[in-house]
């Protein structure tokens, strides 16, 4: 699957940052935020692996003991777990407290040390890209590959009206997954938006709030 077509790197979708303030910004609203944490609850309970639960729950205990590249590497491995879960549990962790710290700088125009920090701890653990994409091959292993790729063909022929994106939610063939592909394309808008808005020289403060 790693060297599938549909799994090349596509364009990004922020290409500045001011776009990824504007982004965040949005994104960072109560409603928005609540959409894409309540994304991961749902995603956890479709790829129905108690055992990531319980390495979500150790992941203090694990950093730790373990760099936080280690654990999204896919090569580590702990007892009685699957190398992929604690990769999958890393990246699911990481997302959550990206959304958390990114919202208290939001809120607060004067961030701690240990926000700002763990933050950029976060992002220097691992790209942009390669975040996207190991959430990417998550995401189909729930819808499958068959469904991706028949998403990936219509939304290409898609002209963003109204009338276009009523028609991708009631098309039968995509009904099934089409929140959880909509939770996706949000998850990576905020993932770009992120990285590019923190993507700056350490000791230019006027980047470190949103």
């Amino acid at each position: 699957m790693e060297n599938n077509e549909n799994f090349k790197k596509g364009k990004r979708l922020i290409k500045s940052a001011q776009q990824a303030k504007t982004a965040l910004n949005m994104l960072l609203q109560d409603s928005e935020k609540f959409n894409i944490e309540k994304g991961i609850s749902e995603l956890l309970k479709k790829l129905e692996n108690p055992k990531l639960e319980l390495l979500l729950d150790r992941y203090p205990e694990l950093l730790q003991e373990y760099g936080l590249g280690q654990l999204l590497s896919g090569e580590l491995e702990i007892p009685d777990n699957e190398i992929i879960d604690v990769k999958t549990a890393g990246l699911f962790s990481c997302l959550q407290l990206l959304i958390h710290f990114c919202y208290e700088l939001k809120e607060n125009p004067n961030p701690s040390d240990y926000s700002y920090d763990s933050l950029r701890y976060i992002l220097r653990s691992i790209s942009s890209d390669k975040f996207v994409h190991d959430l990417l091959i998550i995401i189909v292993s729930v819808v499958g590959l068959d469904y991706y790729e028949k998403f990936q063909h219509k939304i290409q022929d898609l002209d963003l009206s109204l009338e276009s994106a009523r028609g991708l939610e009631n098309d039968p063939e995509l009904q099934e997954h089409t929140e959880l592909m909509a939770w996706f394309a949000l998850v990576r808008l905020f993932l770009e938006s992120v990285y590019t808005y923190f993507n700056v020289p350490d000791n230019n403060p006027n980047k470190t709030v949103l």
